[in-house]
């Protein structure tokens, strides 16, 4: 007679086996941003080694200030960790983001000041395969339709687009930066852009 122990024993081999071939199948695990910025090639991060992400993560996850020296003695700092979103102040003229948007999928948002925020979005597969590059919202999706035309060609001339992840969902604002303009053309266009906020489903 088959014991019930021998059964569940026999009933644990199957699932991993199952697991085996299916990729993980029932006992895969769900994916953490954590991971995928652990394993992060060295050309993502030049700034960073391994060790210092993996300091970072472990600075965080005891709530304690994920400060770390750079391989130039500059300090970045890890300062939003969750289980799909992080945010990453690299250097002080660079802040990266980036949001699990599926178990095979994550979006990045590296965002430069110079001195204006502007932003470059793409799409990477959990090994760190670039998928697409996102492309951001022209100068004339932001701005209204009464805006005078000589301010209007400035901000096409230059166009720096600040963009978003959100915290909570897979959405992306993008924010056209007008701090290059003029004083004048500053004051021409307050009031006439607004922010654009997109979904991003996979």
């Amino acid at each position: 007679m088959v014991t019930k122990k021998v059964l569940i024993t026999l009933l644990l081999l199957l699932l991993s086996l199952l697991g085996g071939k299916t990729g993980g199948g029932l006992l895969h695990a769900q994916p953490h941003i954590r991971d995928i910025y652990a394993s992060a090639p060295d050309s993502i991060f030049p700034l960073l080694t391994k060790n210092n992400r993996l300091d970072q993560i472990d600075f965080r996850e005891n709530n304690m200030q994920a400060v770390v020296k750079d391989k130039f003695d500059g300090h970045s700092e890890l300062l939003v960790l969750s289980d799909r979103y992080l945010r990453l102040k690299l250097s002080e003229h660079c802040i990266v983001e980036m949001r699990l948007l599926s178990d095979s999928t994550f979006c990045m948002v590296e965002t430069y000041n110079a001195p204006a925020p502007d932003s470059h979005v793409r799409l990477f597969d959990s090994k760190w395969n670039e998928l697409q590059t996102i492309e951001r919202p022209a100068v004339d999706d932001f701005l209204s339709e009464d805006l005078d035309m000589d301010t209007r060609l400035s901000l096409q001339a230059l166009p720096l687009i600040k963009a978003r992840l959100s915290e909570e969902d897979n959405s992306i604002t993008f924010e056209l930066q007008t701090s290059e303009l003029t004083r004048e053309q500053r004051q021409k266009v307050e009031g006439k852009t607004h922010a654009i906020v997109r979904q991003m489903e996979m």
